[in-house]
């Protein structure tokens, strides 16, 4: 495949400008962006007072905003990144490369709307979250978020996101919430030591395979027709209930799962929800109650009488 290289002067927070504007060279950030047909290759150095931001609007300014576009960013970066209506974008971490909040925490330190398949990978977040909103597809690989004056990942208005690896901690309010008609597939992530592990609520979806949710105020609460999958993950440690399941949600737990050390219980269901223990798990050893329980108001746990390892239960196991 034939290559051009398009060199772009862009000032650092603003538009881009093509290289024969007239700009103070002290302002100057140069970024080489290694262009074909489908795509283009951009690197930012935040050392050099380099910004994604401005790398973003090279690209839109030289009409790359829909192809197969990659920035590699090294350095520690302040900044906070909107990314709007850009479709098939990765933002690629070289090793220590890091985003850091620079707004007060009145912002995301990413924010992903009206977009289409992007990929950020690798980073360390600090003291902000990673929103992914008006129906944007987002995959997010091997990053640490931490800290965030509020959620740590944020999925929400008919939004997708894959979250394979990586932590989320030490978030005022949620590690991650799923909203709105939204759903996340969270593969091997820790989330720990957040004020609640997951939200969910609004018709939203959540598939938990292989990760743990501990020690944060709360494990994970859904609400409002929502539904959790739990296939293995570990929801051990946290300071209230592992797992609140409220009006009209569901829960499926399957692959070996473990809720267990609980300070408030283990799972709660209540106001015509359910549960489906589909495989034989751990739900024993929460402090604060009994390990399963089924609430008033049309509420029903099949094979909670058998498949939670043990632990106790006042449900009643449901006619066939």
């Amino acid at each position: 495949m034939k290559f051009t290289f398009i060199s772009i002067i862009a000032l650092a927070g603003c538009a881009a400008v093509p290289i024969s504007a007239q700009v103070n060279p002290s302002e100057q950030v140069t970024h080489e962006l290694r262009a074909s047909g489908s795509g283009t290759n951009l690197t930012v150095d935040c050392s050099r007072s380099q910004t994604i931001g401005a790398a973003i609007n090279a690209l839109r300014s030289s009409r790359r905003s829909s192809g197969q576009n990659t920035i590699i960013v090294s350095g520690a970066c302040h900044e906070n990144v909107v990314i709007q209506g850009m479709d098939r974008l990765t933002l690629n971490a070289a090793p220590g490369a890091s985003i850091t909040d620079a707004s007060g925490g009145n912002s995301d330190v990413i924010q992903v709307l009206d977009s289409r398949s992007v990929s950020i990978n690798n980073f360390t977040i600090n003291g902000g979250g990673i929103t992914c909103s008006d129906g944007s597809l987002c995959r997010l690989n091997g990053n640490t978020v931490q800290n965030a004056a509020g959620v740590g990942v944020a999925v929400d208005e008919l939004s997708k996101s894959v979250v394979i690896g990586g932590t989320v901690r030490g978030s005022g309010g949620p590690g991650m919430n799923v909203s709105h008609g939204s759903s996340a597939l969270v593969t091997d992530v820790m989330i720990v030591n957040n004020g609640r592990g997951i939200d969910m609520l609004g018709q939203s979806f959540v598939l938990l395979t292989g990760s743990t949710i501990a020690n944060n105020g709360s494990g994970i609460f859904t609400t409002h027709n929502g539904m959790l999958r739990c296939d293995g993950c570990q929801i051990t440690g946290n300071a209230d209930l592992g797992v609140i399941v409220r009006r009209d949600s569901s829960a499926r737990f399957g692959g070996q799962f473990v809720v267990t050390g609980n300070s408030g219980g283990g799972i709660l269901l209540t106001e015509s929800s359910s549960a489906y223990f589909a495989q034989l798990g751990t739900v024993t050893g929460n402090t604060g109650g009994v390990d399963v329980v089924c609430g008033s108001s049309f509420t029903t746990a099949k094979q909670a009488t058998f498949n939670i390892g043990g632990g106790t239960t006042n449900c009643v196991e449901p006619s066939p």
